[in-house]
């Protein structure tokens, strides 16, 4: 009798002491998040057809291995005023314990942005509102969101002074023949 006893209390002190020890490491997990944070957004390229804007993302990674981005959900809003929304594909890595300032592009119609910035003239500010969310793929915890929010001035490009504009350079540059 004894000598089940002991054996009920050698694994009930098993049993406790691995519970406990995969409730450390759950907590280990949930504290070592990736960090993200935008730090800054502007007008890349802009055509006749699109514009596209460029998120500036800072993306922490806290683990010994690398981390892989996978895409970029956003939402942009001017006041109570939805601009737009889509994805942006982030296939890129984050070394592991580094962080990187990933830009991730986002092509927005001109026909979208004429209907969200219809009042908006060159060389004005625009007030936004950014809800996004970054997807990875981290180890051990296979596929995560991470939510971000940045409210901030989005400052349009002012139109060139078709008087003084460089026609020459600007072909050249076309041409590939700098």
């Amino acid at each position: 009798m004894k000598k089940s006893g002991v054996v009920c209390s050698v694994v009930f002190g098993l049993l406790l002491a691995f519970g406990a020890g995969c409730d450390t490491a759950r907590q280990a997990l949930q504290m070592q998040k990736p960090t993200v944070a935008l730090k800054g957004l502007s007008f890349g390229e802009i055509t006749l057809e699109s514009a596209t804007l460029l998120f500036d993302v800072e993306v922490g990674n806290p683990y010994s291995v690398a981390l892989p981005l996978t895409n970029l959900d956003y939402a942009l809003t001017s006041g109570a005023r939805p601009l737009f929304s889509g994805k942006a594909e982030a296939a890129q890595t984050i070394a592991a314990k580094n962080k990187a300032v990933v830009r991730l592009p986002a092509k927005i119609s001109y026909l979208d942005l004429v209907r969200a910035f219809k009042d908006v003239r060159p060389g004005s500010a625009i007030p936004y509102n950014a809800d996004m969310k970054l997807s990875m793929d981290a180890p051990l915890l296979g596929a995560i969101g991470v939510p971000l929010a940045k409210e901030g001035q989005l400052n349009v490009p002012e139109i060139p002074n078709l008087e003084t504009f460089d026609w020459k350079s600007k072909v050249l540059n076309l041409l590939g023949t700098d």
